[in-house]
């Protein structure tokens, strides 16, 4: 039996023992699209139909899962109604929603419990939030009830997180067959349950973790003060001006600056300079002269010694986007400052850090802070509902792996507040509640260090596609949206593990733009698969919608320019089996800003 069977047999006997603690509304929500549901529990059964988008949900005819090898790779179906007739959804693309916030029965004792019951938060949160609130009268909490099942959520981080190698061996998961940073491994079980659970960082040195990312009239006056106090030392030794560049970065993004901080500082490390010297690749990063000091260009797709191609010199990335576990990180994140225009030759180093900073900040704040994700916990463990409204699925689109960092960053926010003696500022926390989050939460087998049979079964090449929220037509990818990026684009799918590589023309892409007739390359331990990709209007293959991809169409229609293959399917953006006046339309709606393809 492979490691999710065996954890999702720990959910159903949690949610079998938890089930009269709280009110279901026996749903299931969909983390993957264009899933096929069956008329029995396996592939083996004929189609009913497919799930259309991510966050649509079905009712459940029983919470119990039914057990197959046919097809599914967790091992287990979700028994449903559709259309009013029996059916089956693989328990891999989906998960229990628990519509209903839980009720609260306890009777308030004293104003502050009144307050947090009034807020949404169950008992448990009650004793730990009011020692807070007593000690820190202006400090506000808000609760988002996320609506998922507490053993549920954390099976669905399930190899997608990482932790120090120097952890407890429960807490290590060196089964998920995926590249880590150095002196890092995969998180198990235990651990993603220990860092998922609000109780567990509800006093005054970790609940920063929760501390809302949006501009907080009341701290932003100290801005200034408290900046440097988060941003590391030796940074700041280094580079004098950057906690000025954060708080202007803050202005013009509308991120708090002490959140961006925080992030830089957990981003770039603390020990990374020393004596005003640079040490390693990552340190020449943040000097600006990478390709001075290693004789490196960017061919726009890889690095060579070619001094024909770009100098990466004066590009700076200090959030490190677009720089994904394992070898080359810092390869990769000053691609995406290239690619990003984040400096170059035209701008003087300061000004070539204040853009990045500031590119960084309103690329956050973006992708982010407004779309659901304004904790640092939230920005690690995404299970906001907000972020389905934003067109992202549930338990990925998470900026960082590293599953202590939301408490890191929370602890720096925090220290420095103490050191300034501003702990007392009107500070703002959300934090949020799941469904049974006393669930018992174990390891399977072989998913620590310390367990035996330690052997990663992986997961199959199409799952990884499918649970990053793509979808399949064979060999086929679809729903890859125009303008992304080939780091955002590999991280989203490497995050389940295995190996993740794209190529054009034969030739591996690092960074640049996701673009039509590129192929993915999947290596796991289940599988390995090659797939093509395809971007709806992107007819040119250069992973944009625009004036050449609508000249292309319009050739076709009047017979001046033969297209064929997945540069056809690319043109045929109405999905009708036709290429014609429609599609032209949809294109250049497209192109106008009125649509999205």
């Amino acid at each position: 039996m492979n490691k999710n069977k065996n954890i999702l047999v720990v959910i159903i006997i949690c949610l079998l023992y938890l089930l009269p603690t709280f009110v279901y509304a026996t749903n299931i929500e969909m983390t993957g699209t264009v899933v096929s549901i069956r008329k029995g529990p396996g592939t083996n059964y004929d189609k009913l139909g497919t799930t259309n988008d991510v966050g649509e949900q079905y009712t459940l005819k029983s919470t119990e899962l039914v057990k197959t090898e046919k097809g599914c790779d967790s091992g287990y179906w979700f028994n449903i109604d559709y259309k009013g007739e029996n059916a089956y959804i693989c328990s891999s693309y989906a998960i229990i929603k628990v519509e209903e916030k839980i009720v609260i029965t306890e009777e308030a004792k004293n104003e502050c419990e009144a307050y947090l019951k009034e807020k949404g938060f169950p008992v448990s949160y009650w004793s730990s939030l009011c020692e807070l609130k007593i000690k820190h009268p202006t400090w506000e909490f808000e609760s988002v009830y996320t609506g998922y099942d507490f053993a549920a959520a954390v099976e669905k981080e399930q190899c997608r997180g990482s932790i120090t190698t120097s952890s407890k061996a429960e807490y290590q998961d060196n089964t998920c067959g995926r590249s880590y940073d150095s002196g890092y491994t995969g998180a198990s079980q235990i651990a993603n349950a220990y860092y998922m659970n609000p109780l567990n960082f509800l006093t005054e040195s970790t609940v920063f973790m929760f501390e809302s990312a949006y501009i907080n009239d009341g701290v932003k006056e100290h801005y200034a003060s408290i900046v440097p106090k988060i941003s590391n030392n030796k940074l700041v030794n280094n580079i004098p001006n950057l906690p000025l560049y954060i708080v202007n970065a803050s202005a013009s993004s509308n991120a708090s600056a002490t959140f961006l901080a925080a992030r830089i500082r957990v981003e770039l490390g603390s020990g990374l300079l020393s004596s005003g010297t640079y040490k390693g690749q990552l340190q020449s990063a943040l000097s600006g002269t990478y390709t001075t000091r290693y004789g490196y260009y960017y061919t726009g797709s890889a690095f060579v010694k070619d001094s024909q191609y770009a100098s990466i010199d004066n590009y700076y990335n200090f959030y490190n986007i677009g720089a994904s576990d394992g070898d080359g990180v810092t390869q990769r994140a000053l691609a995406y400052a290239y690619k990003k225009s984040w400096g170059g030759p035209n701008y003087t180093q300061e000004e070539a850090r204040q853009v990045a900073v500031n590119g960084g900040a309103e690329w956050t704040y973006r992708n982010y802070i407004n779309a659901g994700q304004q904790t640092m916990y939230f920005n690690k463990f995404n299970f906001n509902p907000e972020t389905v409204k934003n067109n992202h699925s549930i338990a990925s689109h998470e900026y960082m792996t590293n599953v202590e960092a939301p408490l890191s960053e929370g602890r720096s926010l925090y220290n420095a507040y103490k050191d300034l003696n501003l702990l007392d500022l009107p500070f703002k926390f959300v934090i949020p509640v799941y469904a049974n989050l006393n669930a018992d939460i174990k390891n399977s087998d072989g998913g620590a260090t310390g367990d035996d049979n330690n052997e990663n079964k992986g997961l199959l090449p199409s799952t990884m596609v499918i649970s990053a929220g793509y979808t399949l037509d064979g060999s086929i990818i679809n729903n890859v949206t125009k303008d992304t990026s080939i780091g955002d684009f590999i991280g989203k799918i490497s995050s389940q593990g295995g190996t993740v590589e794209v190529y054009s023309d034969n030739n591996r892409l690092y960074d640049g733009t996701i673009g039509t007739g590129m192929t993915l390359r999947i290596v796991s331990d289940a599988g390995e698969s090659t797939y093509t990709i395809v971007i709806k209007g992107d007819t040119s293959g250069d992973g944009k919608v625009n004036a050449l991809d609508l000249l292309h169409v319009q050739k076709f229609i009047i017979g001046e320019k033969d297209i064929t293959g997945v540069y056809l399917t690319a043109c045929d953006t109405s999905g009708d089996g036709k290429v014609n006046a429609l599609d032209l339309l949809q294109i250049q709606k497209s192109i106008l800003g009125l649509n999205d393809l």
